[in-house]
């Protein structure tokens, strides 16, 4: 089926489970803003026999429907199959989205571009928040112990950040470590503090919400491999190319290889102010 142009979560499709498993994350987003979940498969300029790309792209998309479809959520489900270069295809898709979710890898990411090329070029020209999303399997069940790592930058303005790590530990009873870059004990630091406390006062179920704010280490990959078993959302503005650049490094895609770690990278001068 096709869809109809409304808000959506858009997520990229390319046959690979890594794609399955980011679907399956992005369908509780999905739920809780009421919203459809368009799963999208690109066939790219590259592959000449389109209508055999067409027919593998109506496949693997029936099989991630197939995948939610057997978790009883209750979600809407639309398909596409679209042409083009996938990174612009889904941009372009992100218009009209509230959130682009993909795999770490995807199924072609290899050579000299490496893994995760597709998921980086995408968190730079996608128009909303875009997810990259780790699971170690399909159906695995995460512990009880999670965390929503907000990275703040004193660059970027930080609110975008602040609204979807609330947003997100709310949905996933989680736990939020705020990474502050002005010092524990700065003003700036106080007033952020404030803003998450605010913010979790006028939703429901805020009392069960612990916030803990730590100065924002120069390199969080070492933050990131101390809890590498606990299942964690890493958020951060787009815009923050330190904090960007230190998770697309080779050295943090090793840390979190096999873990539950999934980042969520922020335009706050796009959509997500």
């Amino acid at each position: 089926m096709t869809t109809s142009g409304s808000t959506a979560i858009v997520v990229g499709i390319d046959g690979s489970k890594s794609a399955v498993k980011a679907a399956l994350w992005a369908a509780d987003e999905a739920v809780s803003r009421d919203i459809p979940l368009r799963l999208i498969h690109v066939v790219a300029p590259h592959q000449h026999d389109h209508d055999r790309a067409d027919e593998y792209g109506h496949r693997v998309l029936r099989a991630a429907a197939d995948e939610l479809s057997g978790t009883g959520q209750q979600v809407k489900v639309e398909i596409d199959v679209l042409h083009g270069d996938p990174v612009d295809v889904l941009a372009e898709a992100s218009r009209s989205a509230e959130m682009v979710c993909v795999g770490w890898k995807g199924r072609h990411d290899s050579g000299s571009a490496g893994r995760g090329a597709t998921a980086a070029r995408l968190a730079v020209a996608a128009h909303c928040s875009v997810a990259i999303v780790r699971r170690r399997r399909i159906h695995h069940a995460v512990g009880p112990h999670r965390w929503v790592v907000a990275v703040l930058g004193s660059e970027a303005r930080p609110h975008g950040v602040v609204n979807r790590a609330v947003e997100e530990a709310l949905l996933r009873g989680a736990e939020i470590l705020a990474l502050s870059p002005w010092g524990a004990e700065s003003a700036e630091t106080e007033a952020i503090r404030a803003e998450f406390i605010a913010q979790l006062d006028d939703r429901d179920s805020a009392a069960d919400i612990t916030l803990c704010v730590l100065p924002r280490p120069d390199d969080i990959a070492d933050l990131l491999a101390q809890s590498a078993d606990i299942d964690q959302l890493v958020i951060a503005s787009a815009d923050d190319g330190d904090v960007v650049d230190q998770l697309r490094s080779a050295g943090v895609r090793d840390t979190l290889r096999g873990t539950n770690c999934s980042v969520l990278l922020v335009h706050v001068d796009r959509k997500d102010s």
